[in-house]
């Protein structure tokens, strides 16, 4: 008598979780990083944006390029709300989003203050 079997047998099931479970040791740290890589993409962008204000800006005053202060460039740079500032000041200044914090500067010629 021909018995038919159907399904997976205990060591096929146990072999198979074995590999989910290495496949996601593998996948969460990577995960984990993606989110601090955008994080400071998101920052480098925003260091990007402030240089290019200060340099449009002072080429909008060049008769008077004294007042291109870092709150007159801040305030003219569309960043994002989440992207925050631990230092506003234009050397050394520290841009802060989520986990992440970035140091920037941007050239005396362009920013006063």
């Amino acid at each position: 008598m021909l018995r038919n079997e159907k399904g997976f047998t205990l060591i096929e099931l146990i072999m198979i979780i074995i590999i989910l479970g290495i496949l996601a040791a593998i996948a969460v740290p990577k995960y984990a990083d993606l989110q601090d890589q955008a994080r400071d993409s998101v920052l480098d962008a925003s260091v990007g944006a402030l240089k290019s204000a200060a340099i449009i800006q002072y080429a909008a005053r060049i008769p008077d390029p004294a007042s291109n202060t870092f709150a007159s460039i801040r305030a003219n740079t569309d960043l994002d709300s989440s992207v925050g500032f631990s230092t506003a000041q234009c050397s050394d200044g520290i841009l802060t989003y989520g986990s992440r914090s970035k140091t920037f500067s941007i050239d005396s010629t362009y920013c006063s203050g």
